[in-house]
């Protein structure tokens, strides 16, 4: 997981990121936040979300 901007709202929210990669499953490109930001949000990235939870159902 890592904060990052949610486009195009501009709101930080929680991505998931891509295994070895700068990149979250939403496309999205990652970089450090200031820690303060990480703080401040509570939101997922829903697009983020739903790959993940399509990549959860196609292992079973």
């Amino acid at each position: 997981m890592h904060v990052g901007i949610a486009s195009p709202e501009g709101d930080f929210v929680w991505h998931v990121a891509a295994m070895g990669t700068a990149t979250a499953l939403c496309g999205q490109s990652l970089h450090a936040e200031p820690l303060e930001e990480r703080d401040r949000t509570d939101r997922h990235c829903t697009p983020c979300m739903s790959s993940f939870q399509q990549l959860m159902n196609d292992r079973r």
